[in-house]
């Protein structure tokens, strides 16, 4: 049986634009909900008009060019830092809501530090109002505690919390994601850029599974009491439960957090830590083809780690002791415990730190008249166990000496005499930051060093000399 010519060549035609329909109408959107068991298939097109629509309206999604793939893994011993086994660990990858650790990491700090309490009300804008899904479900024109929103970013992983904590922490999100990776940058993050604080799509928006293993460390290193919320399976806000994206908890022996993450461009990705024979392991996966494949494979690279471990005779596991800034723990964060109510109406909107590249100008604006300060300096590394603060990384020496110098005045002058002030040059993948530091501090003084410093609106983080953050210490 013969066809015409002319009508194959129509059929054809047709068949073309269907399967143009069809891949405009499945690319999945966001986050972390979207797992392979739960993606809801997309509905056929009602009319012609509406697939047309989609057709002649693509997505603004403009592909990364430094971003050359999805796939990633590193497995690292958490209380030495050293790599276990990994494939492309410093290949930049879009992080999706894995974004939402460093959300976490500065909610934890505005907590330490007062800037907000557990107990506050913030306003739901519209800008979380209209945030994509995954949601928690945010009253129009209401409010939400802090403790809700914390575990909301948690267990759903809504990005209608994370958009409600940056507007009360950075005062707008443009801002609180420069915050972001300014924290990102002194806790050893080298290659990562935020752009928002959930992860939804944003093509600038790339980090490294190096940089992601360096911000789970973080979390437990920098607030132990608060850590255990990420082994929270679910959480009820207003009746209805949020549940875990994070299946590991209940399917892996010792995984006790942290978070997952799905975007179309990013792959299943998962950041957890897990503890065996008194070992713990943090272990990243990024680019997996489905949840279920994504987890299986984290599980065996973890089994393997932990032989792995165990045959290099690396120490065990010490718990880290809760930190004097700490204002609650994990227990506070469960629905109906009594927690510390604001004393405040509205919480006040920390003022954004000026971007890295315009440190140098910043520091020289705002350098402080006082006691003569010490002269920065190569000074002898630091002790592993002795505490740091660390005022930031930046790409030139001079910048990272006026940073150093604005802050070692603002310190008292007993701290002062104690503090090595010192800048250290470290390479992180192909580039150079100079690391302006206060050295040989006890706990107690850089705790407090930190504090009396983001008073007056220098940011710096406490450290304590790790092989993490200094892998030169003695």
């Amino acid at each position: 049986m013969t066809f015409p010519l002319k009508r194959i060549a129509v059929g054809l035609s047709w068949l073309a634009v269907g399967i143009l329909f069809v891949g405009a109408t499945t690319v999945p959107s966001d986050a972390d909900a979207q797992s392979a068991s739960t993606k809801r298939a997309a509905p056929p097109a009602k009319s012609r008009t509406k697939a047309k629509a989609i057709v002649q309206n693509p997505s603004p999604w403009v592909p990364n060019p430094s971003v050359s793939g999805k796939t990633a893994y590193l497995i690292v011993d958490a209380t030495s830092g050293r790599e276990i086994s990994s494939d492309q660990a410093d290949e930049l990858r879009h992080p999706a809501s894995l974004t939402k650790l460093m959300t976490i990491y500065l909610t934890f700090s505005a907590l330490d530090s007062g800037r907000l309490a557990l107990g506050d009300s913030l306003p739901v804008s519209a800008s979380a109002l209209n945030a994509p899904p995954t949601k928690m479900g945010l009253p129009p024109g209401g409010s939400v505690s802090v403790r809700d929103a914390t575990m909301a970013l948690v267990t759903r992983s809504a990005n209608d919390a994370a958009v409600v904590l940056a507007e009360a922490i950075g005062g707008d999100e443009q801002n609180f994601a420069r915050l972001m990776t300014q924290k990102a940058r002194q806790i050893g993050m080298s290659s990562t850029v935020f752009r928002n604080a959930s992860g939804l799509p944003n093509r600038e928006q790339v980090t490294t599974a190096r940089d992601l293993a360096r911000l789970a460390n973080a979390l437990m290193r920098d607030y132990p009491h608060y850590y255990a919320v990420f082994a929270v399976q679910s959480y009820t806000y207003r009746g209805r439960p949020l549940d875990n994206h994070n299946r590991m908890l209940g399917s892996y022996e010792g995984a006790d957090g942290l978070k997952t993450g799905y975007t179309a461009a990013s792959g299943f990705n998962l950041v957890m830590s897990a503890m065996r024979d008194n070992r713990r392991l943090i272990g990243v996966v990024m680019g997996g083809e489905s949840a279920s494949r994504r987890d299986r494979y984290m599980a065996d690279l973890m089994d393997r780690g932990f032989a792995t471990a165990q045959s290099m005779g690396l120490s065990p596991w010490t718990s880290i002791r809760k930190p004097p800034s700490a204002r609650y723990s994990a227990a506070q964060f469960v629905p109906g415990a009594p927690i510390q109510e604001s004393t405040r109406a509205v919480v006040a909107k920390s003022e954004p730190s000026a971007p890295p590249a315009a440190a140098t100008q910043a520091a020289a604006a705002n350098r402080v008249a006082g006691p003569a300060v010490p002269a920065p300096a190569e000074a002898e590394n630091p002790s592993l166990g002795s505490w740091v603060i660390q005022v930031g990384s930046f790409n030139e020496p001079q910048a990272a000496q006026l940073a150093l110098e604005r802050a070692t005045a603002a310190l008292p002058t007993t701290m002062r005499s104690n503090a090595s002030a010192a800048v250290d040059e470290i390479q992180m993948a192909s580039k150079v930051f100079h690391r302006a530091r206060l050295t040989n501090l006890s706990q107690e003084q850089a705790v407090d060093g930190c504090k009396r410093l983001e008073k007056q609106k220098i940011y710096c983080s406490p450290l304590q000399v790790t092989a993490w953050n200094t892998p030169g210490a003695r």
